[in-house]
């Protein structure tokens, strides 16, 4: 009997059940990613401190079969259920420029979602005229956002999230056609298990361990998260007593819980027998194809989507003082020498000194009177002038080493520290290490007054923290207004 190719191609596009099953074994490392990404929030059922079950909407799909043996042998191989950094990062401790790799994937896709979002434009303006305000060209060279991170909750929910939920509905709804039309059963039966199955991955509680392996804080910390030397973002974090300890959670490995390899190994034959079951569909194939299509776009939206950082549980502010600093490319205006008076350096940060031994001295922070140019840091307030912020001044805060220098303006010790970054060196000034004496005389000062500095803004953060819940509470403050930044 002669072969027939149109026939042959007829039949298999009235009714693809054949390539289902090959269908099922791709986009294993999607659905991973996937995972990775709405993983996290939970529901107690019987109450607060009781049992906790986590709840992820990740639709069933054509490459869950292929994560069902890929989970297996990482559950019993690497004993890790979450996949590797695709943002390689590095966190700088702000108190001694001590830098660590970066390896939670949460820290990595925050970094990523925040480049995405704030684009850094490093070209020259078309006409080379520098520095630039145009759209086209506006030769940044670093551009630095500073957060306080706020105290751990529960992981925001966005459109993401319940894109998921809308997903596995609409999956239900179009396996139910074949059922109501032609009696057909299989299609929503294979999408109900596929669908519970995968919620099953997802609740197991190790994904949650490994998410969010770090610390919480005891006391103020500040943290840079940055891809480096060479690029041109820097996340500075301001962190308080209840929140994430960023250096640990960037370093932190879990220990494997002993339920999982069993789980997994339970759940890789599941899939198997799901996949049997699939390679004998015979007739509307096309629904089960729809299906996981559906199921692979929002998987795929899940796992590359950029997202807030709320839904990772990271609560962030922007700092009201300068939220972003922004560094442009000019020609340098250098000085004649390097040379500075390092006991008029002290003596600049002196009434910090005084104001640091008074505040020890008194009980309640309403009662606490800041220096004014600590408040409001303004040329009219009396700050010296090499400590005066450019944060009014369009196009002043040049290259690099500039913004770094606004940096240690608002935040004692951070601009120290990413100097190391920068332009490495230790936590100590080197000479060798800056090449214009204009930026050699402010990291001179820089460095001899740190401590005292940095133990300033502590107080200021802990003085306007206190002020803030009285004035919550209707208490009128000792500060004043306080909203100007």
């Amino acid at each position: 009997m002669a072969d027939d190719p149109t026939g042959n191609l007829r039949s298999q596009w009235r009714n693809p059940g054949d390539i289902l099953s090959l269908l099922l074994l791709i986009g294993g490392d999607i659905v991973q990613k996937a995972i990775a990404q709405l993983v996290g929030y939970t529901i107690e059922p019987f109450g607060k401190h009781t049992l906790s079950i986590g709840v992820t909407p990740i639709a069933f799909s054509f490459g869950w079969v292929a994560y069902g043996f890929t989970n297996l042998l990482s559950a019993v191989g690497e004993k890790r259920l979450m996949p590797p950094v695709d943002c390689p990062s590095i966190i700088v401790n702000c108190s001694n420029a001590f830098i660590r790799e970066n390896r939670s994937w949460a820290l990595g896709r925050l970094l990523r979602d925040h480049e995405t979002r704030h684009e850094v434009d490093s070209t020259n303006p078309p006409n080379g005229q520098l520095p630039s305000t145009l759209p086209q060209g506006r030769a940044e060279s670093i551009r630095i956002d500073i957060f306080e991170l706020g105290a751990l909750s529960k992981p925001k929910l966005d459109s993401v999230w319940w894109f998921g939920w809308v997903t596995i509905f609409t999956q239900i709804g179009i396996a139910s056609i074949p059922w109501i039309l032609y009696n057909n059963w299989e299609i929503i039966i294979i999408v109900l298990c596929g669908n519970f199955l995968a919620f099953f991955t997802c609740a197991m509680p190790q994904w949650r361990q490994e998410k969010w392996a770090g610390r919480t804080l005891d006391s103020e910390k500040v943290v840079c998260l940055t891809r480096g030397n060479g690029h041109l973002h820097v996340m500075v974090f301001i962190g308080s007593k209840g929140s994430w300890d960023l250096e640990t959670l960037a370093t932190a490995s879990t220990t494997p819980r002993l339920e999982t390899p069993i789980i997994s190994l339970a759940l890789a034959v599941l899939w198997t027998c799901l996949l049997i079951s699939v390679a004998g569909i015979r007739k509307h194939a096309w629904y089960l194809v729809a299906i996981g299509c559906i199921g692979m776009l929002q998987n795929v939206t899940a796992a590359g989507i950029a997202r807030d950082p709320g839904t990772s549980n990271f609560h962030l502010t922007k700092f009201a003082r300068m939220p972003t600093i922004i560094g442009k490319r000019q020609r340098p205006k250098d000085d004649m020498n390097c040379s500075v008076d390092l006991e008029r350096a002290q003596e600049d940060v002196s009434e910090l000194s005084e104001w640091l031994q008074s505040s020890k001295q008194r009980m309640r922070s309403e009662d606490i009177q800041m220096p004014k140019w600590l408040h409001s840091m303004a040329r009219k307030d009396g700050v010296p002038a090499w400590l005066v912020p450019l944060r009014d001044e369009p196009n002043e805060i040049a290259n690099t080493h500039g913004a770094l220098k606004e940096l240690e303006k608002w935040v004692p010790t951070a601009g120290l520290a990413m100097v190391q970054v920068f332009f490495p060196t230790s936590l100590r000034y080197d000479d060798s290490t800056v090449r214009d004496n204009i930026d050699k005389k402010f990291w001179k000062r820089a460095y001899h007054t740190q401590g005292i500095r940095k133990r300033a803004e502590h107080e200021r953060r802990k003085v306007e923290s206190g002020y803030k819940a009285k004035d919550d509470n209707g208490v009128q403050g000792a500060f004043g207004n306080q909203s100007e930044v």
